[in-house]
């Protein structure tokens, strides 16, 4: 759908595009999916956009640049399924069943047959039967509808879990034969799976138990971890693992220097461990050396390291058994290294523990003891406004010139490009077919057209 604003006095149809902006901004909800990775965040809004903020210095926020991000910046248009954000690459599923990649690929991390980073997604081979990834730090996992599981990146501790002689695989490679693979799950050296029977299965680093088996030796094939099957959720710290099962008890395994198996001690654990008495938990996250998880009840708990405020508990005090934090009923959690996020149940963000890459996405870099709410970037929601026609524009990303065509053999008056928070850059009313672009910040811009008392926006991106 276009936007068309008619017979509107020219001066006042950029203030109609902010006022139409903010208004979309106070009514609109923000977010359906977030990832949080070691620094940086990808989130998916409600209309299915990609957007992507914090660290960039390999290109993991897929905005075609290096340039750390303080706000949500917009990646792409597509319909977004899922995302997942490693230590310094990231993972997306459309839904179409395709898998994108983009950021660090010094192993073969994106999966895309080489070891060249990128900063723009690329899509991973050819398929589109893909249903659930997973990006681990160096390393990354998927699954196929047909119950396949496929591994690449860094094998150094057999976190491929193909058997292999722990050689990094810049392509996708199914690790076994097996077809009722159901979710998977990869953190900084492993790989967990549940399959459809609900046995838990893991592969990778063992050095202090983490792969829960009962030993302290690598695993290069996946191993099955104990003889429970009814495991429905897994999240994976830096040396730790945290599970649930589908009668709500929690069970933790690894390293616990932190208190992050909150059982009340830093005693290190090699095979699954019950937290407490509890049978209503609901969901978990784990960030490299800390846990968030919530009770059916929604209340929010939180242990381990609280370096930065990372338990949001507002202190920076470490803690080996769950502690209240001041946040209720959300819909998911991600962590990062030493902060967390959270969509509550009205799709708004919030955000705690270390800031210093702007991973919270709320224009700094300062850190937060307790949950703050992240507002909403203004353009959340213009998506479905901003379209090539009745225009046609190259090249797109531009470096220098930025040609314009119109396609429906009509003059144009003026053109105005502002940034992603309606903020006027440049406004032109001469040499409108020609735009110098050369000067202006690399990143992605929206560009109104004014045309026979009507106004039309698009966007572009500039390298």
């Amino acid at each position: 759908m276009k936007v068309l604003i008619q017979n509107i006095n020219p001066m006042k149809k950029y203030l109609f595009f902010l006022i139409l902006i903010a208004s979309m901004h106070a009514n609109g909800q923000c977010w359906s999916k977030i990832s949080a990775g070691d620094y940086h965040t990808l989130a998916i809004d409600v209309d299915g956009k990609l957007w992507a903020w914090g660290a960039n210095y390999e290109g993991e926020l897929g905005d075609r640049t290096t340039i750390n991000r303080t706000t949500p910046a917009f990646i792409d248009y597509s319909s977004w399924l899922d995302i997942s954000a490693g230590l310094s690459h990231s993972l997306g599923l459309k839904n179409d069943g395709t898998i994108w990649a983009w950021g660090r690929n010094a192993t073969g991390q994106l999966g895309i047959g080489t070891a060249r980073d990128t900063s723009l997604p690329v899509q991973i081979g050819t398929g589109s039967n893909w249903t659930k990834i997973a990006a681990g730090a160096n390393h990354s996992a998927a699954i196929k509808s047909d119950g396949t599981l496929w591994t690449w990146g860094s094998d150094e501790y057999g976190q491929l879990g193909n058997g292999g002689t722990n050689t990094a695989l810049i392509s996708p490679t199914k690790i076994d034969s097996a077809t009722n693979w159901q979710k998977v799950y990869a953190s900084e050296y492993n790989t967990f799976a549940i399959k459809q029977d609900g046995t838990l299965w893991g592969c990778g680093r063992n050095n202090v138990g983490q792969v829960g088996d009962g030993t302290t030796s690598n695993k290069n094939v996946p191993v099955q971890i104990g003889t429970a099957t009814n495991w429905s959720e897994i999240s994976s710290g830096r040396y730790f693992t945290v599970g649930l099962q589908t009668d709500g008890s929690l069970w933790a395994w690894g390293d616990n220097f932190y208190g992050q198996l909150g059982d009340g001690t830093n005693i290190g654990k090699t095979i699954p461990n019950k937290i407490g008495a509890a049978t209503d938990w609901k969901i978990i996250a784990c960030g490299a050396e800390h846990i968030v998880a919530q009770k059916t009840n929604g209340n929010i708990y939180a242990w381990g390291n609280g370096q930065n405020g990372a338990l949001g508990n507002n202190s920076d005090a470490n803690q080996n058994t769950p502690v209240s934090v001041n946040i209720t009923n959300v819909q998911s959690i991600s962590c990062g290294s030493l902060h967390s996020l959270a969509i509550k149940n009205d799709n708004k963000l919030w955000a705690w523990g270390t800031n210093a890459s702007s991973q919270f996405g709320n224009g700094n870099s300062t850190q937060s003891l307790i949950p703050i709410e992240v507002a909403c970037p203004a353009t959340v929601g213009i998506s479905n406004l901003v379209k090539n026609e009745p225009f046609k524009i190259f090249p797109n990303p531009v470096k220098d010139i930025l040609t314009i065509r119109n396609s429906a053999n009509g003059s144009f008056e003026k053109v105005i490009i502002t940034d992603l928070t309606g903020k006027k850059v440049r406004e032109q009313t001469s040499n409108l077919t020609l735009l110098d672009v050369s000067q202006l910040p690399a990143g992605m811009y929206l560009l109104q057209i004014t045309s026979e008392g009507k106004t039309s926006v698009t966007k572009f991106i500039k390298q």
